[in-house]
Parts: structure tokens; C-alpha cells; sequence
């Protein structure tokens, strides 16, 4: 009887013995999983101005908040849409720029300083005009946009939407956010980002890895502002360990942020602020202003 428990508790050993070794080669092989690559492609030259950012400078309103207008070979992209209407129509005047040439509209987040503006643009853009946000997105704030008379599309993964132009598929914060992605040849990723809850160095990464590009410059709001210097160090260290050759901290990214980018880090310190028109072509990155 006794030698009947013995072979009952060797074979128990030896199946927990198998079981660990599977479910060990089963994690391998998820860490060796390589991303599927996405061929995003690549354009000539990229314009970008900042249209709302809390950053102030002259007469330009300057509320809490961040919208990006983008004018590339293709493409003329809003990126985000600011807190009010009555601030990106003055700032629109001011700067000259005209909202009835966008062709795409992509927004971060669902938070009311990256969405609140849209009411104005929806008065100037085309109403086949396309508005991609997270998949994640409450469903309240997809049905308000649809009610400006926007045509949605949800994106959860990493997606080209135009030669040279991605949208960074979701991540959680929360809330879910995702980000911009436009390719400049010779030059690299232009990566533009809303507030960046889940992270600006995970979103960088995550396109890092799926497009296999290198990062030039990374511009937006990196929700640090009251991040310890550690942690604004480890975040720098990571986007610099990714390649990236300029960081422009705009929005919630924080006074102390940019002010560790001035001292420590000056020679990868693009300052922008509201009002700020860069050109960015196969040669590197210049001012407009």
C-alpha cells in the first residue's frame, strides 16, 4: 500500500516538474515575440505650430491646455483642440492659420482641455473630415463629437493613417490616451502627445518598437508637474536611451521639467510655447518664428 502512495506522489512530482518547464517555455517565447513591424513610410518635411498651450508669449491666449496645428506634403492635421472655443478662435486670428484646410483631426484623450475647443473647428472644417480618438473613449464624449457632425473613428492599435502619419494605439493611463506619430525621411519619428498619463517614455517606446524608426523629437504634454527630479531624470534618461534627439516639453509637462531640460539636458531642449512654428525637413529642425 505504502509503495502505491509512493508512485502516486512520484508521478504528482514529476507532472509538476513538466508543468513548470511548459509554462517556462511558454514565457520565453512571449518575451522573444517579435512586434509585428508597422511600415508607417515617410514624408519630406513636417510644419508644425503650436495653436494652445499654457506656456504664454505676446498677445497669444495661453489657457490650460494644448492643440497642434500639423501641415505636412499630404496631409493638414489638428492634433488636440485646446479647452474653449473662444481661445483657439482668437489664437487661429492672431497666427493667421486657417482651420478649413484640415484634412484629419486626431485627438489625445477625452479630458475637456484637449476636446473643448472642437465646437469652433467643427464650424470650419468639412463635414467629411475624419476625428480619430481612443478606442477607449467614453462612449458620452464620442456621441458629443458625432453631434458636432464629425465622422469617428476608434483606433486601438498602432495604425498609418496617410503616408508618413500614424496614430499610436491606446494605452491606459487612465484614461486612455494615444498619440501621433509622423515620419520625416533621413531624419526620423516626430511624435506628438496629448498629455501622456500612461507615460511619455512608454508611449516613444511603444512606436520605437513597432515601427522600427528612430525618434527625432517628441512634443507635448508629459503630465510631470509634480513629478520629483528622479523621476523627471528617469523619464529623460529613457526618451534619450530610445534615440530621441530633441524634447519639447509644452502643456502639463511642468515648470521643473523644463528646467531640468535647460540645465542638465540643453542640447536635446527644443522650448516651444503657445505660438511656437517649426519646420522640421531632412535637414533637422527650424524655427518659423
Amino acid at each position: 500500500m505504502r509503495r502505491k502512495y509512493w508512485y502516486l506522489a512520484l508521478f504528482f512530482i514529476l507532472f509538476l516538474l513538466l508543468l513548470t518547464f511548459f509554462i517556462m517555455m511558454f514565457c520565453e517565447s512571449i518575451r522573444n515575440k517579435k512586434v509585428s513591424s508597422v511600415d508607417i513610410g515617410a514624408i519630406n518635411s513636417i510644419s508644425i505650430t503650436v495653436l494652445i498651450d499654457n506656456n504664454a508669449y505676446n498677445d497669444l491666449k495661453h489657457p490650460w491646455g494644448i492643440s497642434i496645428y500639423i501641415e505636412t506634403p499630404n496631409k493638414t492635421i489638428l492634433f488636440d483642440a485646446g479647452p474653449s472655443p473662444s481661445d483657439i478662435e482668437y489664437n487661429c486670428k492672431l497666427l493667421n492659420i486657417d482651420l478649413s484646410k484640415i484634412d484629419i483631426i486626431v485627438l489625445s484623450h477625452e479630458h475637456g482641455d484637449h476636446i473643448g475647443g472642437l465646437s469652433y473647428v467643427a464650424r470650419y472644417v468639412h463635414h467629411d473630415v475624419v476625428v480619430y480618438v481612443p478606442s477607449g473613449m467614453s462612449i458620452g464624449v464620442k456621441n458629443w463629437i458625432k453631434k458636432l457632425g464629425f465622422k469617428i473613428i476608434s483606433i486601438k492599435n498602432t495604425t498609418v493613417i496617410s503616408k508618413g502619419i500614424a496614430i499610436i494605439g491606446e494605452l491606459y493611463g487612465p484614461p486612455y490616451e494615444q498619440a501621433l506619430a509622423i515620419n520625416v525621411k533621413d531624419i526620423g519619428l516626430i511624435i506628438f502627445v496629448g498629455c501622456s498619463h500612461p507615460g511619455v517614455d512608454r508611449i516613444v517606446h511603444k512606436i520605437v518598437v513597432e515601427s522600427e524608426n528612430d525618434p527625432y523629437l517628441v512634443l507635448g504634454g508629459f503630465h510631470m508637474l509634480s513629478a520629483t527630479d528622479e523621476r523627471i531624470n528617469k523619464v529623460i534618461s529613457n526618451l534619450i536611451a530610445d534615440g530621441i534627439d530633441y524634447i519639447s516639453p509644452l502643456h502639463c509637462s511642468g515648470d521643473n521639467f523644463r528646467n531640468i531640460m535647460d540645465k542638465s539636458f540643453h542640447d536635446k531642449y527644443l522650448e516651444l510655447h503657445v505660438g511656437s512654428r517649426i519646420l522640421v525637413n531632412s535637414t533637422g529642425v527650424y524655427s518659423k518664428d
